[in-house]
């Protein structure tokens, strides 16, 4: 037992320590262990001091002695794990925290301590059950985990960098439980971070309408700018474009420097077409740091926007200087380059932003456009279906519309061998209608690899129309039950498969058919298009000037509509619109309105079949009119969608169409000037003599 005047000196002792007077402490310490060897407390402080004074041999062998003569002090062993720690003995300091912990399960630094060792190791896993292990024990024994340091949120950060996202989810909930618990009065601000940090968590598992609820929930506790600016992430990658501007828009009134949110702000304006205002974000953006090559090369992309080609390239070239391995800079300096049908430069540039990112998906989608432009199908194709890796929605300035993830669907995904029997499903892809009317054409030719069935899986505007499709057996809408079948594939892989060349396109015409019978309104207005009385020679034309909005190429393949109200005043030509939407500027023009009769693609096909011609810009119609061998006169953009490849007016996939090509990046007047010419040139049938019939 410790007499009054042993504790006197202790106390004294530890007076000298506490104020830093460490040598002052070991001298009373000393002297009293040279009255009492086994005065384990002074054994004790003198292994802490000697610990202090990195003297870490001399605190191993205090501690060793204080544990051969009491060994049921857990702090004594914890203190002998940290000595053998700073000597890089890790082994030795692991045993001596387990030791801790064996003696004193509740003790936290104990397993801090462990953990950390473990992590030193790399057992990373280990580390991370430890700590769970400790939490979920000390919430049994009815205590705070928080106080531990091994907190639901910690151990949550972990697992989140294990990718262990459910389990990580799982912890942050536990936390948000344990702050709400022990508020008294109103929610612990720290709930906020939690619920934050559990959002995030959702968004990883693609969870994001759970997601922007508990953003939402942050927010309501805590309304930090980081959680503004989160919330209009996920709002952004939902496409809620509006809801997302309102978020940033928020983020930036706490906190006005806030780059992240100022970019991604004009990173919206460029998706709502606003492009002079999202260049105005980002000049706002490198006005705050003007060294930023991510706001440099956001910027590049929004002036590509604008046709403004010289300005995007000087952007996205100052970008790569600022930051040589920004692949994204690299890849959309590619495509300018590409709208300038610079394409062996283009592909140079995509080829070095997958050789800093193998795993960038839009540089090799890219490269595959452009290898394809060039005819090389093999490598094109091959390159072209990593499409099948992109998110629902890809950032980018020739991101192209995005498929989204592959649906495998528990089947193999056929390679071309023989099919024996097998039933075979043809995939849609999420692009467009024109790329099923397009590659539709090669059902015939899986049909006569020995497939017992062929499935066809398509959009309910097209199911009409393609249910008669030469080898096709059974079409089903997209998100209606499946029949059975044995393997799949997407439409547009089979190029590649079937060996296609520029050479073996198979365009025998038509290969899609109207019938009128099965589209009433159609077949009505069909019917006057018949019976108009006008005077002989009359030449009806079908007419589409805009391309999908929704399509990031919208811009460039769309033409202003008064261009075909010039073509109206051409003697012996009447014009009817083809277009579905935003026909309202026609009212009071001498177009025609076919709008309300068009309800799906087999209505416009009992259109087109009574028209002599249809002239668009890049549109599923045009696909459509060349499927049912119709003349069609395509008006392209100067840098065009690789179908239609380089210099030529004809297309090897439609015989009966003629493309129009603009002579610079912009220029539909020189188009038009050429599609005036080819009318008066041919008044009454203008694509009689246009292409080859096969």
């Amino acid at each position: 037992m410790i007499q009054q005047a042993d504790n006197d000196r202790l106390k004294e002792a530890l007076g000298h320590y506490k104020a830093g007077r460490l040598d002052k402490a070991r001298a009373v310490y000393l002297a009293m262990l040279s009255q009492q060897p086994e005065l384990v407390e002074a054994m004790q402080m003198l292994g802490i001091i000697a610990y202090q004074t990195k003297e870490y041999d001399r605190a191993i062998g205090y501690f060793q002695q204080v544990i051969s003569i009491k060994p049921d002090w857990p702090e004594t062993y914890n203190n002998l794990g940290a000595s053998f720690w700073e000597q890089g003995k890790i082994e030795q300091a692991i045993a001596a925290y387990k030791q801790a912990i064996a003696v004193k399960p509740d003790y936290p630094d104990a397993y801090n301590n462990l953990a950390w060792a473990l992590e030193k190791q790399g057992k990373r896993l280990e580390a991370i059950e430890l700590r769970a292990r400790y939490a979920n024990e000390t919430d049994q024994r009815g205590g705070s985990s928080h106080q531990s340091g091994a907190t639901p949120e910690k151990l949550a950060a972990m697992l989140k960098k294990e990718k262990r996202y459910q389990e990580a989810l799982a912890h942050y909930q536990q936390e948000i439980a344990c702050y709400e618990k022990e508020q008294t009065r109103g929610i612990d601000p720290k709930c906020a971070d939690a619920y934050y940090n559990a959002a995030k968590i959702m968004e990883e598992q693609n969870r994001r309408e759970e997601a922007i609820a508990y953003y939402e929930k942050a927010i309501a506790i805590k309304p930090e700018a980081k959680f503004y600016n989160q919330l209009g992430k996920c709002y952004l990658r939902c496409e809620k474009l509006a809801e997302a501007a309102r978020q940033y828009e928020q983020a930036i009134a706490l906190k006005p420097n806030y780059l992240d949110a100022i970019c991604d702000l004009g990173v919206i304006l460029q998706k709502q077409g606003k492009i002079a205002e999202a260049i105005g974000q980002y000049r706002q953006a490198l006005a705050i740091k003007p060294d930023d090559p991510e706001a440099y090369n956001r910027m590049g992309t929004a002036w590509g926007k604008q046709g403004k080609l010289a300005e995007a390239i000087a952007c996205h070239q100052k970008a790569i200087a600022l930051k040589p391995d920004l692949a994204e800079a690299y890849n959309n300096l590619g495509a300018v380059l590409q709208e300038q049908l610079k394409l062996q430069e283009a592909i140079g540039y995509y080829r070095h932003a997958i050789a800093l990112k193998p795993d960038g998906i839009t540089f090799h989608v890219n490269l595959g456009e452009c290898l394809l432009l060039l005819q090389d199908f093999q490598q094109g194709c091959i390159e072209g279906e990593w499409r099948w890796r992109m998110e629902p929605q890809t950032l980018g300035s020739r991101s192209g519309p995005t498929p989204g993830r592959l649906e495998r669907l528990g089947k193999p995904l056929w390679d071309g061998s023989p099919l024996a029997g097998k039933t075979i499903l043809l995939q849609t892809e999420r692009w467009g209608y024109g790329d099923v009317i397009q590659f539709i054409r090669y059902a015939p030719l899986v049909a006569q690899r020995g497939a017992g069935k062929v499935i066809l899986e398509t959009y309910p505007a097209l199911r009409r129309l393609l249910t008669k499709v030469s080898g096709v057996q059974e079409v089903v809408v997209k998100g209606e039950p499946l029949p059975a079948f044995d393997v799949q594939v997407p439409l547009m892989n089979l190029p590649r498969i079937l060996g296609t060349t520029i050479e073996t396109i198979p365009a025998r015409i038509p290969y899609l058919y109207a019938e009128e019978k099965h589209a009433e309104g159609a077949v009505k207005y069909s019917g006057a298009l018949r019976t108009a009385r006008h005077p002989d020679g009359i030449v009806k034309v079908g007419i589409m000037w805009a391309s999908d909005p929704t399509r990031p190429t919208a811009r460039k393949r769309s033409c202003p509509v008064s261009l075909f109200l010039e073509l109206s005043q051409i003697p012996g030509i009447s014009l009817y619109s083809l277009q579905k939407e935003h026909t309202d500027i026609l009212d009071g023009t001498p177009i025609q309105d076919l709008s309300t009769h068009l309800n799906d693609f087999a209505d416009t096909a009992a259109v087109i079949s009574q028209l002599d011609l249809v002239i668009s810009v890049d549109t599923s119609v045009a696909h459509l009119a060349g499927a049912l061998g119709k003349p069609v006169w395509v008006l392209l953009p100067f840098s065009p969608d690789w179908r239609w490849f380089l210099d030529r007016s004809d297309s090897p996939w439609y015989p009966t169409m003629r493309l129009f090509r603009q002579a610079k990046p912009g220029d539909w007047p020189s188009v038009f000037a050429q599609v005036k010419a080819a009318l008066t040139a041919h008044p009454v049938h203008p694509g009689i003599s246009l292409g080859r019939h096969v």
